[in-house]
C-alpha cells in the first residue's frame, strides 16, 4: 500500500472511528438522560392526579355534609321523588354529576349501628300501644333516574315500610366508591343537637376519574389512567383507553394486562414508552401516567445521525484540504527513494534535492552526506585496490575496525579501573565498604580514598556525564585534581577551584558531581557539587540524617561556590555515600525508586556491619537490573565508625 494511501486511511480510522464513538456516547447519555427527565416529569403529574383525585373526595364529603345539614329528609315535602331531585342536584354543586345514590338511615336503622333498640325488633309490640305489628324504621333512598328498584314499600295502612337489604346495584355503588375513595362518604344528619339518622353518597367512579383526569396536563403526548382493583382501566377520553389497549410490551403482552396484572418489570423494559404508576393512599386506586418517548428518540437518533454525516463532511474537507501537504510529502519521499535506487545501482552521483528544514528535508541533507561520503570512499578505494578485491577490503576493514574498537574499549576499562583504589584503607577508627558497577564498559561512577599524615582520611564518590571514554577523561582530570590538591584544608574551596579549572580545559559540556568527605577524630566535614545528599544512620536508634549541600556540578559553571558542612559521627554511627545511579532506577511498577526509598532501606540496614549494607544494597541493584546491567552507573560507599 501507498504511503498515500496509508496516510488516508490513517486520517479516516483516527477521526471517523473516535467521532463515531463521541456520536453514540452522546446519544446514549442524551437518551437515559431524556428518558430520566421523562420519568421525574410523568411522576410529577402523576402525584397530580392524587392532589386532584383528593380535593374531589373533600369538595364531595363537603357537598354531602351541608346536605346533612340543610335538608331535613323526615319533611313530607320530600317524599317526592323529583321535588327532592331539585333539591339534591342544587346542594350537591360541581358533585351532582358523580353522585350515583344517596340514602338516608334513620338513627337506629339498618346502616347506624346494625342492630335495632331493645323491643323494637319487627312484629313487636310497645307497651301500652295498639296489639299489631310494629313497621319498620323508614329509610329513604334517592337514585339517578333509569333505577327500577325502590327502598320504600307500603304496608296495608298505606305507609311506606322499609326493605331490610339494598339492591344490588347500590351495594356495587358501594363497593366501587370504596375503590376509590377508600371508604364511604357518608355525614350525620343532626337535628337540634340530636343524631336523627346518617347521610350515604354512592359515586359513579368513571365520572369522577374523568373529571380527575382531564385536568391533567398532556405533556408530550402522556396519557393519564388509573385502574381499580377489579381491573377497570379510567381514563378522561375513550380514545385514550384505544391508545392503552394498543400500546404492546417487548414480549407482545397488551399494556393494559400488564397494568391490570401489575408486572412493573414488564412495562418498564419499553422502549418506545414511559410508563410511570403511583398508588393511592386511600383506596385500592393505581393511577399513573403512559407517555410516548419513541418518536422523540427516533428524532434523537435523526439528529445525530445527521451530526455524524455533517461531522464526516468537514472531516472530508479537512482531507481535500490536507491532500496537498500530503501530496507533497510523497513527492518528495518518492524522489528520495528514486536517488536511493541510483545510489544503491552504483551512481555516485545521485543527490536528493528536496529542499525546506522539516525532517525530510533533514533526511535529504543527510542522504547527501552518505551519499557524498561514499563516494569519497569509494574514489579511495579505487585507489588502493582493484574493483575484484573491494569488497574483501571492506570485510578486512570492518573487522581491523571491530577489533580496534575492541582494544580501545578494553584499554580504557582498564585504564579506569586503574583510576581506583587497588584496595580500600585500613583507618583504627572507620569500617570502610565499596560497591560500583557501571552500565558498559567504561562508566562514569567514580570513589578515591586517600589517607592523610594526620590520621585524617580523604572520601571522593564522583559522577561523570555520560559513559564511555568522555566520562572516562573526566574521572582522570577530577582524580589529577585531588592527587595534586592540598585537601587538608577546606572542601568547599576545592570543589570552587576545581570547576574553575575543568571550565578553562574547553571540554564541552562534560561536567563531573562530586561529593568530598574528611574523617578525622569522630568529625565528618562535607562539600558536594550536584551529588545527592549524604544518609547518616544514628546508633543506636537507627534514625537517618540527611545532609543536603546545594552546588552545581564540577564543569559547568567557570565560578560557583560551595558550602561546607559538618557532621559528628559517634561511635556506631554511619555515613552512606552514593550516586545518582539507584534512586533513578525503575522498580517493577515503572516508577523511579526514588530517595525517600534509598533512606528508608538504609534506616534497615544503616547499623549492621559496613560490608553486610552494601552487600544488601549490592542485592537490591541486582533485583532492578534487568539482564544484571543497570541503566547508569552505581557507586555505594559505606564508612562506619567502629563501636567502642
Amino acid at each position: 500500500m501507498k504511503l498515500r494511501s496509508q496516510l488516508i486511511l490513517a486520517f479516516l480510522v483516527l477521526a471517523v472511528l473516535p467521532l463515531a464513538g463521541i456520536v453514540g456516547y452522546s446519544y446514549v447519555s442524551s437518551a437515559n438522560a431524556f428518558r430520566v427527565a421523562v420519568q421525574a416529569e410523568s411522576a410529577e403529574v402523576a402525584t397530580q392526579i392524587s392532589v386532584g383525585l383528593r380535593r374531589t373526595r373533600e369538595d364531595l364529603r363537603n357537598y354531602v355534609g351541608r346536605l346533612g345539614t340543610t335538608l331535613p329528609f323526615d319533611d313530607p315535602q320530600y317524599a317526592d321523588q323529583d321535588a327532592l331531585r331539585e333539591v339534591l342536584l342544587e346542594n350537591l354543586g360541581d358533585s351532582a354529576n358523580f353522585v350515583e345514590v344517596l340514602e338516608f338511615v334513620p338513627a337506629g336503622g339498618p346502616g347506624t349501628d346494625g342492630t335495632a333498640p331493645p323491643g323494637d325488633a319487627p312484629g313487636a309490640a310497645a307497651p301500652g300501644a295498639p296489639d299489631r305489628p310494629r313497621r319498620p324504621e323508614r329509610r329513604f333512598l334517592w337514585s339517578r333516574p333509569g333505577r327500577p328498584e325502590r327502598l320504600e314499600t307500603t304496608e296495608g295502612d298505606g305507609e311506606p315500610a322499609m326493605r331490610e337489604e339494598a339492591p344490588e346495584w347500590v351495594r356495587r355503588a358501594e363497593d366501587r366508591m370504596a375503590r376509590i375513595f377508600g371508604g364511604p362518604v357518608s355525614t350525620p344528619v343532626l337535628r337540634d343537637g340530636s343524631l336523627v339518622g346518617e347521610l350515604h353518597a354512592g359515586i359513579r367512579p368513571e365520572r369522577v376519574m374523568r373529571n380527575v383526569l382531564s385536568r391533567i396536563p398532556r405533556t408530550g403526548g402522556a396519557v393519564p389512567f388509573a385502574i381499580d382493583a377489579e381491573g377497570e382501566i379510567y381514563t378522561s377520553e375513550p380514545e385514550d383507553l384505544e391508545l392503552l389497549q394498543g400500546v404492546r410490551s417487548p414480549d407482545g403482552q397488551p399494556l393494559t394486562e400488564a397494568l391490570v396484572a401489575g408486572d412493573e418489570d414488564l412495562w418498564r423494559a419499553m422502549s418506545d414508552w414511559v410508563v410511570v404508576t403511583q398508588a393511592a393512599a386511600e383506596g385500592d386506586l393505581l393511577y399513573g401516567i403512559v407517555r410516548p418517548v419513541g418518536p422523540s428518540l427516533a428524532e434523537m437518533r435523526n439528529v445525530s445521525l445527521r451530526n455524524f454525516g455533517v461531522g464526516v463532511g468537514l472531516m472530508s474537507l479537512s482531507l481535500l484540504a490536507a491532500a496537498p501537504l500530503a501530496n507533497r510529502l510523497t513527492r518528495r519521499l518518492s524522489h528520495l527513494t528514486r536517488q536511493v535506487d541510483r545510489l544503491a545501482r552504483g551512481d555516485a552521483g545521485a543527490r536528493a534535492r528536496l529542499g525546506g528544514r522539516d525532517e525530510v528535508g533533514k533526511l535529504g541533507e543527510a542522504f547527501n552526506r552518505m551519499a557524498r561520503d561514499q563516494e569519497k570512499n569509494r574514489r579511495q578505494l579505487l585507489e588502493q585496490e582493484r574493483l575484484r578485491r573491494q569488497e574483501e577490503v571492506d570485510r578486512r576493514l570492518l573487522e581491523a575496525e571491530n577489533e580496534r574498537q575492541t582494544v580501545e574499549l578494553e584499554e580504557a576499562r582498564r585504564f579506569q579501573l586503574s583510576l581506583l583504589p587497588g584496595m580500600l584503607p585500613e583507618h583504627p577508627d572507620l569500617e570502610i565498604a565499596v560497591f560500583l558497577r557501571t552500565a558498559s564498559e567504561v562508566g562514569g561512577d567514580y570513589y578515591d580514598f586517600r589517607p592523610r599524615r594526620d590520621g585524617s582520611l580523604i572520601i571522593a564518590v564522583g559522577d561523570a556525564t555520560g559513559h564511555g571514554a568522555r566520562a572516562g577523561t573526566m574521572v582522570t582530570v577530577v582524580k589529577t585534581l585531588l592527587a595534586s590538591a592540598d585537601l587538608g584544608l577546606d572542601l568547599a574551596a576545592f570543589l570552587s577551584h576545581a570547576t574553575a579549572t575543568i571550565r578553562s580545559m574547553h571540554l564541552g559540556r562534560r561536567a563531573m558531581a562530586l561529593v568530598l568527605a574528611r574523617y578525622q577524630e569522630g568529625v565528618l566535614d562535607l562539600a558536594s557539587a550536584g551529588m545527592p545528599p549524604v544518609l547518616v544512620s544514628r546508633c543506636p536508634s537507627g534514625e537517618v540524617e540527611e545532609i543536603m549541600s546545594s552546588g552545581v556540578p564540577l564543569g559547568t559553571m567557570a565560578r560557583a561556590s560551595y558550602q561546607g558542612h559538618r557532621v559528628r559521627l559517634d561511635p556506631g554511627d554511619a555515613a552512606l555515600l552514593l550516586s545518582d545511579g539507584l534512586p533513578e532506577m525503575l522498580d517493577a511498577g515503572g516508577e523511579p525508586v526514588s530517595y525517600p526509598a534509598v533512606a528508608a532501606r538504609w534506616r534497615e540496614v544503616g547499623q549492621r556491619p559496613a560490608a553486610e549494607a552494601v552487600a544488601e544494597f549490592e542485592r537490591w541493584v541486582e533485583e532492578l537490573s534487568p539482564g544484571g546491567v543497570p541503566a547508569d552507573d552505581v557507586t555505594f560507599v559505606v564508612v562506619r565508625r567502629r563501636a567502642e
